[in-house]
């Protein structure tokens, strides 16, 4: 009877544990997927961005963040953290370009956040 007792307690034990396994790996393909859209988006902006080197990618990135005026310090009230497709390539609230090195589908495109 002990080792009935005991095995049922092995196997919730076990079950416990493929259950948490089971969740640290749908986490890690939740956030697998997200990287990989997120870098699609980003790769979408910059000009010639599969022929960039790493390094070289992440400065473009940080220059179009830049002169988009992208960053933890200026968020305005409308901003959502999404792409927001504009009816031109003039921005409606500052009146300028979007920055240079976009590819001619990426200018229209904004980034916010």
């Amino acid at each position: 009877m002990e080792k009935n007792k005991d095995l049922t307690e092995l196997q919730k034990m076990h079950q416990e544990q493929m259950k948490e396994k089971r969740d640290k790996i749908k986490q890690r393909k939740a956030r697998t997927h997200r990287l990989i859209i997120r870098g699609a988006i980003a790769e979408k902006l910059i000009d010639n961005a599969e022929s960039l080197s790493d390094e070289a990618f992440q400065e473009a990135l940080y220059e179009l963040a830049k002169k988009s005026d992208v960053g933890a310090t200026g968020s305005s009230p409308e901003s959502s953290g999404r792409i927001r497709q504009e009816a031109s390539l003039e921005d409606p609230i500052t009146g300028s370009e979007p920055p240079a090195g976009l590819s001619e589908s990426a200018r229209h495109h904004t980034l916010v956040v």
